[in-house]
């Protein structure tokens, strides 16, 4: 059985797109990224992407970070992660640790005016 999922980071959303970061345990490369639109229930909703801890994409904080696309504008998100002990081939299930702390996330809804800019002081 593998390790309960690393605590996740809320990076940013747009209208369909949310990011998070986690970092990765130095036992495990495998993990799965889990999401569904709130209330609804994970076993019939619930969608999921696999990352390699070896080819994932790291941030300034050499954390893994990665996206959620294609979300519905305006909605609520649950995310969470599970850490995977093997890869699944196919046909076959993994065996997942217990998922992270879940992260409850608002996508932007969409809007017709302009955004706001924002300015730096350096």
């Amino acid at each position: 059985m593998a390790p309960p999922g690393p605590k996740l980071d809320f990076i940013g959303a747009s209208e369909t797109i949310i990011t998070v970061a986690f970092n990765p345990l130095n036992s495990h490369d495998n993990y799965e990224l889990q999401w569904k639109e709130y209330p609804q229930k994970w076993e019939s909703e619930g969608q999921s992407k696999t990352i390699n801890a070896k080819e994932a994409t790291r941030n300034g904080s050499n954390k893994i970070q990665t996206n959620i696309e294609d979300l519905n504008p305006g909605a609520t998100y649950t995310v969470r992660l599970r850490v995977l002990s093997v890869v699944a081939s196919e046909g076959e299930s993994a065996a997942p640790g217990k998922p992270s702390p879940e992260l409850i996330i608002d996508t932007e809804a969409v809007s017709c005016t302009p955004k706001a800019s924002q300015c730096v002081i350096l």
